[in-house]
């Protein structure tokens, strides 16, 4: 089917650097035994001023397999065999959990050096209903020690200080490090870590031809680390993380993001198009209202029917504001403590860009209705039991009819309807991705002159100022203002 404004234009939709020098760790460079052969193909690269410094793939596999190779030699029999590894630049071991008792690890924390607290906790799959979750934990004895109560709130309290997104994407940096750390010997210098052993780790992921995002991303694991067991980071001073980041900046670039956002015309034709393929319809219409509520992918993956609060600004008791309504964002990044924001949609000047209609008629079509036993009015920072997703996954059900299920998409799912709406409004989809909504609202907002205060209440973005705590704002006017900037 083709889209709004769409057009058949044919338009396209590190080796080791092999120096006998002595690092900090008192071993010889090259001495992990990977061959020098892609360092002198990088040296060679570098000879002509302005040559891309790229290893071949074959070049690339090679140093993988010799590093892999390194690490069996030094965990030993039997620790060495059926290792498990990731993929991508940087070598790293799937396997840790399973090598705590390997000489590679004798005498060292193993916990403080293996331990994967990426996984979303009990606490955290309950998503605000933790009364219930509580009640399926093994609770400790009555007369259990401190340190057995200390235990059970290190299990599934106090991982919860950081976004499960973040633990993950910090443990899968951490990895590597302990994989390099195994290859070169140097287990016992991980934690606590002295500037010099990071600098070493990171000169060797350059010579890997690790990116500068991926090297900046393992700092970030290896500062977190030693936070969360209370060790002193290798970088610690005031602004010192910048003056690193920088350093690799200088050398290296660090190139402007590519993915546009979507902007007020886009909007405007997605809305003007009325597709009649239920999946079709309900990625250009979460497109408009995450572009125009400023929702990540995150978040809209989440809303449910009870999440729309029609009519919702007309509680304020200031006439003129029916046709309008709420959504009611629980949980965001950036709202630790679940106290929730409510994006405003306003009333279009213009019937054919209704979005709040629209909404209205999505959920009538798909029957999507809030149900007995909905908690959320009396439990907003709990996701409700019982009622379905604003936008969940199809399914083709007999006689070819495609039906709405009870599943809600995912993250990534919705990022994918963001770019295929996109592209159906005549867009490149290759230049736009699920953050090109989000970018939309807030690049659109500020554009028309909303002030960065009221366009923060709406999107829950940026640090929290301290004026912001004793702010009630009273005119829907001032709450609306995001929507009015897409003159709809």
């Amino acid at each position: 089917m083709t889209g709004p404004g769409r057009h058949r234009s044919g338009r396209p939709p590190g080796a080791t650097n092999g120096v006998e020098a002595t690092n900090n760790l008192g071993e010889r460079g090259g001495g992990i035994g990977a061959p020098t052969a892609g360092a002198r193909v990088v040296a060679q690269q570098h000879s002509g001023r302005g040559a891309p410094a790229r290893r071949t793939a074959a070049e690339a596999a090679e140093h993988q397999r010799a590093w892999r190779m390194q690490v069996q030699v030094r965990l030993g029999v039997p620790w060495g065999h059926n290792l498990t590894w990731s993929s991508g630049a940087l070598p790293a071991l799937t396997c840790l959990a399973r090598l705590a008792g390997a000489p590679a690890f004798a005498g060292l924390s193993a916990r403080t050096l293996l331990l994967d607290e990426s996984v979303p906790t009990t606490l955290e799959r309950a998503d605000g209903n933790w009364e219930a979750a509580l009640q399926g934990i093994a609770n400790p004895a009555p007369d259990a020690s401190i340190n057995d109560l200390a235990a059970a709130f290190n299990a599934h309290i106090w991982p919860s200080r950081t976004q499960p997104r973040t633990r993950e994407r910090n443990w899968a940096h951490w990895a590597p490090v302990v994989t390099w750390a195994i290859a070169r010997g140097a287990t016992h210098h991980l934690m606590p870590m002295h500037r010099d052993t990071l600098k070493a780790l990171s000169w060797d992921f350059l010579m890997m031809g690790a990116s500068r995002s991926q090297i900046v991303a393992v700092w970030s694991a290896v500062q977190s680390r030693h936070m969360s067991f209370g060790f002193d980071p290798p970088i610690q001073r005031r602004g010192e993380f910048s003056i690193w980041t920088r350093s690799l900046g200088h050398i290296m670039g660090r190139p402007m993001a590519l993915k546009l956002p979507i902007h007020r015309s886009i909007v405007a034709r997605l809305l003007r198009w009325h597709p009649e393929r239920v999946a079709v319809d309900r990625d250009r219409l979460l497109t408009v209202i995450a572009t125009i509520a400023c929702l990540r992918v995150s978040e809209v993956a989440r809303l449910q029917a009870c999440d729309v609060w029609f009519d919702h600004f007309t509680g304020m008791g200031i006439p003129g504001y029916d046709g309008t309504c709420g959504i009611f964002v629980a949980y965001r990044k950036n709202d630790s403590e679940r106290k929730g924001h409510i994006p405003g949609l306003g009333r279009a000047r213009d019937p054919a860009l209704d979005v709040v209609g629209q909404l209205r008629t999505w959920m009538r079509r798909m029957n999507l209705l809030v149900r007995s036993g909905c908690t959320k009015r009396a439990r907003p920072a709990a996701r409700c039991p019982t009622c379905p997703p604003l936008f969940s996954r199809t399914v083709t059900a007999a006689g070819g009819r495609v039906v709405a299920t009870e599943r809600a998409l995912s993250a990534q799912m919705v990022g994918d309807a963001i770019r295929r709406s996109a592209e159906a409004a005549g867009c490149d989809a290759r230049r736009f991705s699920g953050v090109s909504a989000r970018k939309g609202g807030l690049s659109t907002a500020i554009k028309a002159g909303v002030e960065e205060v009221i366009l923060y209440l709406q999107t829950g973005h940026g640090p929290e100022r301290a004026a912001r705590r004793y702010m009630h704002l009273r005119d829907p006017a001032r709450l609306l203002q995001t929507f009015e900037a897409f003159r709809l």
